[in-house]
């Protein structure tokens, strides 16, 4: 009987070498056909796994795309299921399929063919068997009672003694079916780019959606318009469709939709058309406002949160509607170290005791989703019910809230401090005198006599008319004072006109003349002068880029330079006196001092030997100086002490006294610093301005030079410093919003409705889309879908 050299079960170059090798004496590799291949196996088993094993391994690194390292695995990205579709490692036509355990007798192997003849089966030769790769990405389920799929899905199938019945079965199951469809509609998403099958059967709600948001678009826009412009919205007739032709006020909000509509025919058609769901009702006009004003406000909170430090600034008003409104603002700085205040909303307030304001605030910032652990400053006016030391806004807060300093506005400071020193009876008068001038010529008979002395001179003054004196800011005086001395000549002149009228306004300008003395014309100068120091500071307060360092500092510089007007007194009151003196030409008088009869209660007691200025700088002059110097030292010795703690990061050397107050500081705000490394990052920080030579003038200059990640607390700290309230001012300009928002004609509007328009007209530097606010609609379920 012939024998043949018998075909060797492995296929890996490895395993061919190993039966290549020479026989030992007791191999015989060319065994005759009687000797059984059971044996042969047998004796040869241990070594063939092995080798099978490694042949295994290196095939599992160098094909990577082999199915085995893609069952049994939960999910897949988009990517793996692509190569499992498309790009599967697949046998060339002389591969050698190997033989496994279970086709050993028979000698059975995979077939080439059965690749060819069944489109989704694959083989793997890491598991040495075959799967379905469409069932492999994509079934789940599908087993007979629900039961776990098993062969050709999660387990490899080798048995090639039924194999084209199985692979015959195996294509006509339902999940498999389900996969193959599956598969089809991946690839022409993932290729080619296609919609799904969920999204062809829904293309027509899917344009109905967009053709909904785009006719909701001039709506919005509309309504961000009137909002952002502080016009109305509404007129005489605000319900039912837009009448192209209608003569009737109905409204900015329908006009303006109008004007578009005649350039935009599906416009046209929606507005003018029969039917709901036009958007066009005030209370969609609600929904837009809130809408609105929510997304802002979002974009607030988000910044106030990331900075971890803000300041509350609080003002309280009444509103058109006799209802007292609370403005209510927030401090802090962003993440380019610019600070920000920013408006938040209004608050109705009913009671204004201390605790309940206290509760209003923090359900208020509560209601914006504010941490308040990150509370660090509280700004109010010095009212007892604000500032009170036990029952006030600031101590109810401050125990709730130990870091939250309380800063008394700095523009009320200053502006308490000017009208106490002008208590004193000279000045007091003065001012008085000078707001009935601006009363009387506040008509237009007589404000026309002014205007016409002042065209028949050859002069050209800059004003034209008096100013009132401001109710509020004192400082802001300093404007109607300019104004009345710049135009004294012509109002003399005026007044002298006016007094020889036939009627009673003669009487009252002879009275208006008769006032004007030695004692107002040299207390005008005074005022002027003195108020000429503080509106500088007025004005700086007013502004958000400020921190309290700067306001303290030149509340300290302006204190200097009174002082030294106050040394050189003499020199300085005999320019006001010769001022004076021109003024006291024009209307014919000389300067002399009052007649005293007895000794005065309410007025200085001068010697009454002193010559004319002297009496007058000893009456007048020196008393109101002193007065007003020292009103701004008490004022702003408070906001001084409050700055001891940050005074250490301003100067090169650190003394015993720097290092305790600042070691105060830091146990103050623990522990959210880090002491010890506070005090070694503060001499770092000092050694830094000494090698730069330059000490930050400002808070604001500081944190744009400390580098957080090298001073991270003593950047917070300076944070601190200057998210610190300096002034009022921004819930102030809140109130002139509130009036125009909220008017004569509009005074029945919601606190939702107040709030969405007041933050659309504050905040014009906040932006955002139309989508954005549609986006919002849409959380709401509505009888129009717009949900995309």
């Amino acid at each position: 009987m012939e024998q043949k050299k018998r075909k060797l079960p492995a296929t890996s170059s490895t395993l061919l070498n190993f039966f290549k090798k020479k026989p030992g004496p007791d191999e015989n590799i060319e065994k005759s056909d009687d000797v059984s291949r059971e044996k042969y196996h047998v004796e040869n088993k241990n070594l063939i796994q092995a080798v099978q094993e490694t042949n295994k391994r290196e095939h599992f690194d160098a094909r990577k795309n082999d199915i085995a390292l893609f069952i049994k695995r939960d999910l897949l990205s988009d990517e793996e299921k692509n190569t499992v579709l498309t790009n599967l490692w697949l046998p060339n036509h002389n591969y050698v399929f190997p033989l496994n355990e279970k086709n050993k007798k028979r000698g059975l192997k995979f077939q080439h063919k059965w690749l060819n003849e069944f489109n989704w089966l694959v083989y793997s030769e890491v598991e040495g068997g075959a799967f379905c790769k469409h069932c492999v990405v994509f079934a789940k389920t599908g087993g007979i009672g629900n039961q776990p799929l098993k062969y050709l899905v999660t387990e490899v199938f080798d048995s090639w003694k039924k194999a084209k019945e199985v692979f015959r079965n195996h294509s006509a199951l339902e999940y498999h079916t389900f996969s193959v469809l599956k598969s089809d509609e991946f690839l022409k998403i993932y290729l080619k780019k296609e919609p799904t099958i969920v999204e062809r059967l829904d293309t027509d709600r899917i344009k109905q959606i967009k053709a909904n948001r785009e006719r909701l678009i001039p709506i919005v826009d509309c309504v961000i318009l009137c909002g952002r412009q502080e016009i109305a919205l509404r007129g005489h007739k605000d319900y039912g469709k837009i009448d192209m032709e209608c003569s009737l006020n109905q409204g900015n909000f329908r006009a303006i939709l109008k004007y578009r509509a005649c350039g935009d025919e599906m416009l046209k058609h929606i507005i003018t058309s029969e039917g709901r769901n036009k958007y066009l009702t005030p209370q969609i006009q609600n929904e837009i406002i809130t809408a609105c004003g929510d997304i802002m406000l979002r974009k607030i909170v988000k910044d106030v949160n990331a900075s971890k430090c803000f300041s509350v600034l609080v003002d309280e008003t009444t509103d058109i509607s006799t209802i007292e409104q609370m403005a209510m603002c927030v401090r802090y700085v962003d993440d380019n170290d610019c600070i920000h205040e920013r408006f938040l909303k209004f608050i109705t307030i009913n009671s204004l005791t201390g605790c309940d304001l206290a509760e209003s605030i923090l359900n208020g910032l509560n209601s914006c989703e504010i941490n308040l652990e990150y509370l660090y400053g509280q700004g109010y006016d010095g009212a007892s019910n604000m500032s009170g030391q036990y029952k006030g806004v600031q101590a109810i807060i401050k125990k709730k809230y130990p870091k939250a300093i309380y800063v008394h506005c700095a523009a009320h400071a200053l502006n308490l401090a000017v009208s106490t020193a002008s208590g004193i009876q000279p000045v007091r008068n003065c001012l008085n005198i000078i707001e009935k001038y601006y009363v009387f010529f506040n008509t237009p008979k007589r404000q026309n006599v002014l205007l016409t002395s002042i065209e028949n001179s050859n002069e050209d003054p800059k004003v034209k008319t008096l100013k009132r004196l401001c109710a509020t800011r004192w400082v802001q005086r300093y404007d109607a004072v300019t104004d009345f001395i710049e135009l004294f000549a012509f109002v003399v002149e005026s007044l002298e006109n006016i007094s020889n009228w036939n009627d009673s306004t003669a009487t009252e300008a002879n009275i208006l003349l008769k006032a004007i003395d030695s004692e107002f014309l040299i207390s005008l100068q005074v005022i002027q002068l003195v108020f000429s120091f503080g509106l500088p500071l007025c004005k700086l307060l007013q502004k958000e880029q400020i921190d309290l360092r700067e306001a303290v500092s030149l509340a300290e510089d302006i204190i200097n330079v009174l002082k030294n007007i106050r040394l050189n007194c003499d020199t300085e009151f005999h320019k006001l006196f010769l001022l004076a003196k021109e003024m006291s030409v024009i209307i014919d008088i000389d300067l002399s001092t009052k007649r005293i009869s007895k000794r005065q209660v309410n007025r200085a007691n001068p010697d009454p030997n002193l010559s004319v200025e002297e009496y007058h700088k000893v009456s007048v002059f020196i008393p109101y100086l002193d007065f007003f110097i020292q009103q701004l030292g008490e004022r702003f010795s408070i906001h001084s002490e409050i700055f001891i703690g940050f005074q250490s990061l301003f100067s090169y050397t650190f003394s015993s006294n720097e290092e305790v107050s600042f070691r105060k500081l830091l146990e103050f705000y623990s522990p959210s610093l880090d002491v010890n490394n506070s005090i070694a990052e503060l001499k770092l920080w000092k050694i830094k301005l000494e090698r730069i030579n330059n000490i930050p003038k400002t808070a604001i200059e500081a944190l744009h030079v400390c580098n957080a990640n090298i001073y991270p607390n003593v950047h917070f700290i300076l944070k601190i410093l200057c998210t610190l309230p300096v002034s009022t001012s921004t819930p102030e300009r809140m109130f002139s919003s509130l009036k125009r928002i909220k008017t004569y004609l509009r005074n029945s509007m919601s606190e939702k409705r107040l709030n969405g328009l007041a933050m659309l007209a504050i905040h014009n530097d906040i932006t955002f889309s139309n989508e954005e606010v549609i986006d919002e609609l849409a959380k709401k379920p509505r009888n129009l879908d717009i949900i995309l």
